[in-house]
């Protein structure tokens, strides 16, 4: 039977290092989350979250901040990283664990076997898969593919979209977890900007890091069809890629219609600059992205993706790969720009409906369930 846990909890955690994205926005959300509540969070990483509370504790992973670029570092971390969450579990009487990502949830595996309580495991996307779209080594997916599986064991587990979670799962068909489900990420609740047709140059965002899996060259190249005159792109983020996308602005010819403004702390200066949000990405989990722009009323186009299906409206969906698709979109959105973004503005509002809710309650009740 299923309940909740009333009393107070002592919460273990691990995640290497705070940094700029979804995942750790809603890592510390959950963190908050426990404390608000009355609850005592323990957690490991290289240096701390930008969290302070006197029940929130941070655990020194010992590594330098700056090399946890390298290889050494996960594979040192895969080894060592478990065996101080076990001795952090014991000595601060842990009652529950929870973790963000497979590689997380497997280092807390110890401590779930070891004192037998509950591991919540979220994901946020898959793991494998972008390993795949890296080109990484077919050893590496190996090994990501088992620790994922060995994470999931005996954890209860929620993916960001039912799509997630049945991919996962189905990958591992003997290594199980005792409950399964999906936590959505929501649509808060703020005040969107009042809708007006937008004057020319139309003002087209993609926001989120400048990596191959976000699909941000289709993005500029889709820019050859249009005049500066006719539409902006701005890219929020920075990245890996974000050289490489900048040789191609220049080699296409769209310098003068595409805007690099790198990363941007606060989104709430992102949705008043913008007209139309492109999400072109070739694999998410649930983009924050799409989803602040649902809470900000900023109308969206994104990749025809089976997470992106279970969010979108299919008028709001485009093939991730086809160039001419995406062009032909914004030619007709240009040429009739108050009545096509007026359109998805409404199918998109009644998408954000159903991602209306308390996220915060809801992860609250996944970490502290138990089974009595």
């Amino acid at each position: 039977m299923e309940k909740t846990f009333t009393s107070r909890a002592s919460v273990l955690t691990c995640y290497y290092r705070p940094k700029p994205g979804g995942l750790c926005k809603r890592l510390h959300r959950a963190i908050r989350a426990l404390l608000e509540s009355g609850h005592e969070v323990h957690y490991l990483a290289v240096e701390p979250f930008p969290i302070e509370h006197p029940k929130c504790h941070f655990h020194r992973y010992p590594w330098p901040e700056s090399k946890t670029d390298e290889i050494v570092f996960w594979a040192i971390f895969h080894l060592l990283a478990p065996i101080m969450l076990l001795y952090l579990g014991l000595r601060h009487r842990v009652t529950h664990c929870f973790a963000f990502g497979t590689s997380y949830g497997f280092m807390l595996q110890p401590l779930r076997l070891l004192k037998k309580i509950p591991l919540t495991l979220f994901l946020r996307a898959d793991s494998v898969e972008n390993h795949r779209l890296k080109g990484r080594p077919p050893l590496l997916l190996k090994l990501e593919q088992l620790v994922e599986g060995l994470a999931l064991t005996g954890s209860r587990f929620y993916g960001v979209s039912r799509h997630l979670t049945e991919t996962v799962l189905a990958r591992h068909p003997h290594l199980r977890p005792i409950v399964s489900g999906t936590l959505p990420n929501n649509v808060e609740s703020v005040a969107p900007r009042t809708q007006a047709t937008p004057t020319p140059p139309l003002r087209i965002g993609c926001v989120g890091i400048l990596e191959a899996r976000k699909n941000h060259a289709l993005a500029i190249t889709c820019m050859r069809q249009f005049g500066a005159h006719q539409a902006r792109l701005y890219l929020f983020g920075s990245g890996p890629e974000e050289d490489a996308l900048k040789d191609l602005a220049r080699k296409l010819g769209v310098e003068d219609r595409v805007n690099f403004v790198g990363w941007v702390d606060s989104s709430s200066r992102i949705w008043p600059e913008i007209d139309l949000l492109l999400f072109p990405s070739r694999h998410e989990g649930s983009p924050n992205a799409v989803l602040e722009a649902f809470a900000h009323g900023v109308p969206v186009l994104a990749s025809d993706t089976p997470e992106h299906r279970e969010i979108l409206d299919p008028a709001s969906l485009l093939p991730p790969e086809d160039e001419w698709a995406w062009s032909e979109k914004l030619k007709k959105i240009l040429t009739a720009t108050s009545d096509s973004l007026m359109s998805l503005h409404g199918q998109q509002q009644r998408c954000a409906e159903k991602l209306r809710f308390d996220w915060d309650a809801e992860i609250l009740r996944k970490i502290l369930e138990h089974t009595a």
